[in-house]
């Protein structure tokens, strides 16, 4: 498998998840506004990975994309010691297999998560019901694709488990 199947891979999974959501999101009545509210945020973050992790709104050869992706990676894998370990014994055709498999995660884990889950915490501990409410279902939108990804991963054997604890 190339690191152009990964990637085409991740992103057909992933474009498939948006519009599963965008279809529940249609069939949801007008008047059902806080649950139109929630799906409507679960569609966004799904669109966000998509966008913002995989680059997969841009146009052009996705070989181009990955290069770009790669940079990134190269500028934040440093926060992951182990995974760095990793990436850094691979030959050039499997590093771009990497980037492809799990440069989105660690750039949406990093760059997103994180400060997240802190707001999160925040208004947990101020009782900010609204901001909880946006933030547990953007922050689960996230983690449910995180998962979507993992099991393309484990089923086709492409760097699977990579985010387990001792990893992390």
């Amino acid at each position: 498998m190339t690191y152009i199947d990964i990637d085409e891979s991740l992103v057909n999974i992933t474009c498939k998840i948006c519009d599963n959501c965008k279809t529940k999101l249609n069939s949801i009545l007008k008047e059902n506004t806080t649950e139109r509210k929630a799906v409507l945020l679960e569609h966004g973050m799904y669109v966000f990975c998509r966008n913002a992790g995989l680059l997969a709104n841009c146009t052009g050869k996705r070989e181009t994309y990955i290069k770009t992706r790669q940079q990134y990676i190269n500028d934040i894998i440093h926060n992951y010691p182990e995974l760095l370990k990793k990436y850094s014994r691979l030959d050039e055709n499997d590093k771009l297999k990497f980037v492809a498999a799990l440069q989105a995660e660690i750039f949406l884990r990093e760059q997103w998560l994180k400060s997240q889950c802190t707001e999160l915490s925040e208004a947990e501990k101020f009782g900010d019901a609204d901001k909880i409410f946006e933030l547990k279902i953007k922050i689960g939108s996230v983690k449910n694709m995180f998962k979507a990804w993992e099991k393309w991963r484990i089923e086709n054997k492409v760097f699977p488990y990579m985010f387990r604890k001792e990893n992390l």
